[in-house]
């Protein structure tokens, strides 16, 4: 996968990776190794596109039942430095989630 950066100045990201089960009827996240994504934390520059590789580790056992992940990219807050003349500022970071399901 790929992420752009359309802003005018340089963003910082980070790669979560989490194994998605349900327990009780409430869905739980909880970090996982059997996904290995890189980079996994990066800076993107105004302009310039990042790919993401993501691979399931062979874990040596075969099983019917779905596994489902989700990575996260969360986008890292920056350090705005502030004119004498600006009392306050507001700074959006976003995250984005992608669901992964892989079947046996």
């Amino acid at each position: 996968m790929t992420v752009q950066n359309n802003d005018y100045a340089p963003k910082k990201f980070q790669l979560i990776r989490l194994k998605r089960t349900y327990k009780d009827g409430i869905e739980e996240y909880k970090a996982t190794k059997d996904l290995v994504a890189t980079p996994v934390t990066f800076t993107l520059h105004d302009g310039k596109i990042q790919l993401i590789r993501v691979a399931l580790k062979n874990t040596q056992t075969y099983s019917t039942k779905a596994k489902d992940y989700r990575i996260f990219i969360k986008e890292l807050p920056r350090r705005v430095k502030l004119e004498n003349s600006v009392t306050s500022t507001v700074d959006l970071v976003v995250q984005h989630s992608i669901a992964i399901t892989i079947s046996g």
